[in-house]
């Protein structure tokens, strides 16, 4: 009776050690899968956190423009697509058991109505709510008291031309209250018309046409009419000179000119008839704005040769006469203008008529004088 005791207790040790062993690698198993489990969640919740951030990286990637910048996205967006597809081949083979996420709680503060999509949703209803639809962000911004261009565009970081092209303004002239659209670099807005293309587009506002592709996200180079584009550091193109003879009236005929003479004398005239002065001669004001609502005809103040006869940046259509004594005069901001360039005037010859062409802030004439390559205040030569 005793020896069968001593058997049945040696019989029952490797049974106990073998429930042990089972014991411990079921326990090791439900450890493994419950860590694999929580890492699964983790990266779920980075995936989330990094769709929050995600449009602001990609926008100033494509901001830059840089090769650099392009492959470090497509890397970026191929490896996430990678890390995406694996997990939803993972939940398609219900390689985690569903019922394990029940013991995980999500703070549901980190997710929203805009995390989730119906089935039913179209393409087209997700495109429209997408903040990256149009390819770029256009601020708003309501002028205050003090502001001006120069204020706002530094505040911004971009040009004044670039507010006053978004906005249609005319010079510098804003008001308190008003609504202005601010634009995220420098360039313009094309509304795309019939018959437009990328490359006619690029072509009329002087840019690049791979970075109106690249800032707009386009897929191909087919546009829609009414599609708004933005042309990055585009210009907007300035109007055609309008070149027009002088307006011949019955009480104020002009003279004739027979088109000779051209030699400066070195007595200048008043360079219109009309107008007071606006602004002065200063270091940065290389000489005096005279305005007149409704403008005037401008003459050569002396006599000489025309130099320029067309539009010219800022200045508008523009006329500069060499008067061949050292003297060179300038008269900008023209409606319109007489002559051509080449052509020899004499002292009071009608020239152009007052405007507001190219730079300007009202109807004026900018009148120059340059004296052997320096310019001169005006009216220390010329009686205005």
């Amino acid at each position: 009776m005793k020896n069968r005791t001593k058997d049945d207790s040696s019989q029952s040790l490797p049974r106990d050690l073998i429930g042990f062993i089972f014991s411990f690698l079921r326990y090791s198993f439900l450890r493994i899968r419950q860590f694999i489990i929580y890492m699964w969640a983790f990266v779920i919740w980075i995936i989330m956190l990094l769709g929050d951030t995600k449009g602001g990286i990609v926008k100033r990637m494509f901001w830059g423009r840089s090769s650099f910048y392009k492959s470090a996205f497509q890397f970026s967006v191929g490896l996430l697509t990678i890390v995406i597809a694996i997990g939803g081949l993972a939940g398609r083979l219900n390689l985690f058991s569903s019922s394990a996420f029940e013991y995980l709680e999500f703070p549901s503060e980190q997710l929203g109505d805009a995390d989730y999509l119906d089935e039913s949703a179209s393409i087209q209803a997700i495109v429209a709510d997408s903040s990256l639809s149009r390819g770029f962000d256009v601020q708003k911004y309501v002028v205050q008291k003090g502001d001006t261009l120069a204020s706002i565009a530094d505040k911004f970081g971009i040009s004044t031309d670039t507010i006053r092209w978004s906005n249609g303004i005319v010079g510098d002239y804003i008001k308190v209250g008003q609504e202005l659209e601010i634009l995220p670099i420098n360039g313009v807005i094309h509304t795309v018309k019939k018959g437009d293309s990328l490359e006619s587009i690029a072509t009329k506002y002087e840019a690049a046409m791979q970075d109106i592709f690249d800032i707009n996200w386009l897929e191909s180079k087919v546009l829609m009419e009414g599609q708004q584009l933005l042309v990055p550091n585009g210009r907007m193109p300035q109007p055609k000179p309008v070149v027009k003879p002088p307006v011949v009236t019955a009480s104020s005929p002009p003279p004739t000119y027979s088109g000779g003479g051209g030699g400066g004398t070195g007595s200048f005239v008043r360079p219109c008839g009309c107008g007071r002065i606006t602004n002065w001669f200063s270091a940065w004001h290389g000489g005096v704005d005279i305005a007149q609502a409704g403008g005037c005809t401008t003459v050569a103040a002396d006599g000489g040769t025309v130099t320029m006869a067309r539009w010219y940046g800022a200045g508008g259509l523009q006329i500069m006469i060499d008067h061949g004594n050292g003297f060179v005069t300038l008269y900008a901001h023209h409606a319109s203008i007489y002559v051509r360039e080449g052509q020899k005037v004499t002292r009071g010859q009608p020239i152009g008529y007052m405007g507001c062409t190219g730079r300007c802030t009202g109807t004026h004439l900018h009148f120059g004088v340059q004296r052997n390559g320096v310019w001169v205040n005006p009216l220390a030569y010329v009686p205005i």
